[in-house]
């Protein structure tokens, strides 16, 4: 019997200075952003700025603005001040467990669901029955093939819109989903991991999101 790790999640409060500037997400779109800066529509394309707000990336469910030199995603109706003091980074810490695995409750789409932390897998990978669990239509991804400890089977690669672990967000993650019961558990591969910091000190897995 595998035994239970403990999930540490750490946050700190967002302390804001006094406001110069209003600023509210009013529309997303593929690489758009309408906003509104004290009063005024603005609209933005990807690598575009105005009064120190450039936007990095945008799509219909959020964007990653960055302000003052500091990243930061938002999603529809988030108001946000061009001078603020940045929020701590999440972070997340693991135990090993006794097999020396990092197991982890996070959320798919806003399923729940429990991973195996794994870096040496390029991919999130999901077995077809926890993918139909998750409602996630994976025929619609790129047929491919994988090899498994019983050959080649057939798989799907997909992108997955949010993945979570604790207060840690990440965006259209790429994953691959396999056809049948393997793996067993969900893989939380590099698709995931190589857009957070990571920290192994000595069997304590600290996962810290970039920005």
């Amino acid at each position: 019997m595998i035994r239970s790790l403990f999930l540490i999640i750490t946050l700190s409060a967002t302390m804001f200075s006094a406001l110069a500037s209003d600023i509210q997400i009013l529309g997303l779109t593929k690489d758009k952003v309408v906003m509104e800066v004290d009063g005024e529509t603005k609209v933005l394309r990807v690598g575009e700025a105005f009064d120190g707000i450039k936007v990095l990336n945008a799509d219909s469910d959020h964007c990653t603005l960055e302000i003052n030199g500091q990243p930061q995603d938002f999603k529809m109706g988030s108001q946000i001040s061009t001078h603020f003091s940045p929020a701590a980074k999440p972070m997340v810490r693991l135990e090993q467990d006794s097999r020396g695995l990092y197991r982890a409750t996070g959320k798919i789409n806003d399923h729940s669901v429990n991973f195996i932390v794994d870096t040496g897998a390029t991919l999130v990978a999901i077995n077809a029955n926890q993918a139909k669990s998750l409602e996630i239509d994976y025929t619609k991804g790129k047929p491919t093939q994988v090899d498994t400890a019983n050959g080649k089977v057939n798989a799907y690669l997909i992108s997955l819109p949010e993945v979570s672990l604790g207060a840690i967000r990440v965006y259209d993650v790429p994953a691959v989903v396999v056809e049948g019961d393997s793996p067993a558990e969900i893989l939380l591969g590099m698709s995931f991991l190589k857009r957070l910091e990571i920290h192994d000190n000595n069997q304590l897995l600290e996962l810290q999101q970039k920005y």
